[in-house]
């Protein structure tokens, strides 16, 4: 992703996807993030809306698990809904925090 780092200048950093998980949902489990927030004026998410959290996310595609029961990958049995641009998969970008 691309962000400003702490001198100003814009920076390429390769990061985990998915932000703190709010503790009541953890429940004594690993942290592995969450990785969609449907509700941003949630007060846990509150404190990484502002300016500083924001980035820009290059990508070609990105997959996310299918609502559909049954849609699954050929190659690999796993449930997703694949986007790209076209099928040569050009860079686009999108907002993140």
């Amino acid at each position: 992703m691309v962000r400003n780092a702490a001198d100003g200048q814009r920076e390429v950093a390769n990061l985990l996807w998915g932000m703190p998980t709010p503790l009541e949902r953890v429940k004594g489990r690993a942290d592995y993030g969450t990785t969609n927030i449907r509700n941003p004026q949630y007060g846990h998410w509150q404190q990484y809306v502002g300016v500083e959290h924001r980035c820009v996310v290059p990508v070609t595609s990105f997959s996310e698990p299918s609502p559909t029961p049954g849609d699954k990958d050929p190659e690999t049995g796993i449930q997703r809904i694949w986007f790209a641009l076209n099928e040569n998969r050009p860079l686009f970008f999108f907002a993140g925090l």
